[in-house]
């Protein structure tokens, strides 16, 4: 994908929210420049994975996609002199440190932009960068899951009485929408010349997230009580969850229960008979015989299994899903025909990852391969017009890896 070609991103993050943003640029085609210490990579790496070329964590391969990995230690002012010509040069600051970090390593807004006025300074925060806590840190599990009230919401749809694990990954959504920031910045700078400070945060992405949720409680309602407290027989037929005859599960999810979209799940299921039952004759009278409907619908639906009702519904009108298995979606035809899981080659082996789920032309193009520790180095100072010898003095003394 090239659609961000030309555009030059300085990369100073860890772990997985903010990488995700820079690797979701980087997949779009700009020039990310990743920098970590000589002696502390970003720790996402070593999650799982070691040093070794090519055997970094498949956290890491995914999330920081297509990035060149420069090694820099930005405690000395030579590796903060090398950060500065960089960043003369560059579109987007990105980084996820706490403000303390940032302030006493000089690379806070004003010393960023002391050096490069037009960029587009880019960070990720737990809570947001106001507030008592504007300078405390924050993970998904915590800040995202637990705080954004996503934890809590599954207790109560559940009824289990203690908080499941993360569903999900708040991470990468979050990740996401800073990238989709970064992108709008560029565009008003685009027309303006003026930039922006772009901040993303794991809590506000959780209050986008769950908003329909927290709105409804705002209004004196509860959607996640309603979700729980309504038994499936008292919920349209074409509105439910089956079990099928191997053990499996499919949604119906048919919104409004429109008539032709009755009238053809009917057939489908073999059941042509009920369009004239004075029962289901409207969506008024089905939603009266619920129960009865969702009870005729149980029978069949246990009948087959779910592969085999998959053949049958596939030339269905209305909506419906198999409810898969993680392992299962690899091989689902709507993400195979879209690409939106693709394999990338490492020394190590190939690994199937994700691309950004957006599409230019229909196409999401390729996962690029995630750089080794350093790999770039030489290369990135190269292009500063530093010397092979000067790296190389820079190497003996620590300043690069």
């Amino acid at each position: 994908m090239n659609v961000l070609e030309g555009v030059r991103v300085v990369d100073l993050t860890m772990w997985a929210f903010v990488p995700s943003a820079g690797g979701v640029l980087a997949h779009w085609g700009a020039d990310v420049i990743k920098i970590e210490g000589p002696r502390t990579p970003d720790p996402m790496r070593l999650l799982g994975g070691t040093l070794e070329p090519g055997d970094a964590s498949w956290y890491f391969k995914h999330y920081s996609r297509g990035k060149r990995s420069l090694a820099l230690d930005l405690k000395s002012d030579e590796g903060r002199d090398i950060l500065y010509r960089l960043v003369e040069g560059a579109d987007v600051f990105l980084t996820s440190y706490l403000p303390k970090t940032r302030r006493a390593l000089k690379f806070d807004i004003d010393d960023i932009r002391a050096v490069n006025p037009r960029i587009i300074y880019a960070r990720g925060t737990g809570q947001g960068p106001r507030g008592p806590e504007a300078e405390r840190g924050g993970y998904d599990g915590a800040t995202w899951w637990c705080r954004g009230t996503l934890a809590e919401s599954t207790m109560r749809v559940t009824g289990i009485d203690r908080p499941s694990g993360m569903v999900g990954h708040g991470d990468g959504m979050s990740g996401m929408t800073l990238a989709g920031g970064i992108c709008a910045a560029l565009l008003k700078r685009e027309r303006t010349g003026e930039p922006s400070v772009v901040d993303g945060s794991l809590l506000g992405t959780a209050v986008w997230f769950n908003g329909p949720v927290i709105i409804s409680t705002g209004l004196g309602q509860d959607m996640t009580v309603d979700q729980r407290s309504t038994p499936r027989q008292a919920r349209p037929a074409t509105q439910n969850t089956y079990r099928t005859g191997d053990g499996r599960f499919l949604i119906l999810s048919m919104l409004g229960d429109h008539q032709d979209e009755w009238e053809d799940m009917v057939d489908h299921l073999g059941l042509g008979h009920l369009k004239g039952d004075a029962r289901f004759l409207t969506a008024a009278d089905r939603q009266t015989h619920c129960a009865a409907a969702v009870a005729i619908f149980d029978e069949v639906f246990a009948t087959k299994t779910l592969e085999e009702w998959k053949k049958i519904l596939v030339t269905s009108k209305g909506v419906w899903s198999p409810i898969q298995h993680p392992e299962e979606i690899f091989d689902d035809p709507q993400t195979v025909a879209n690409g939106f899981l693709r394999p990338v080659e490492y020394s190590t082996g190939p690994v199937r990852l994700p691309i950004p789920p957006i599409l230019f032309d229909e196409e999401g193009g390729d996962p690029p391969r995630a750089p080794d520790f350093g790999e770039h180095t030489d290369e990135v100072l190269g292009e500063l017009g530093i010397d092979p010898g000067e790296i190389a003095a820079l190497r003996a003394r620590g300043v690069v890896g």
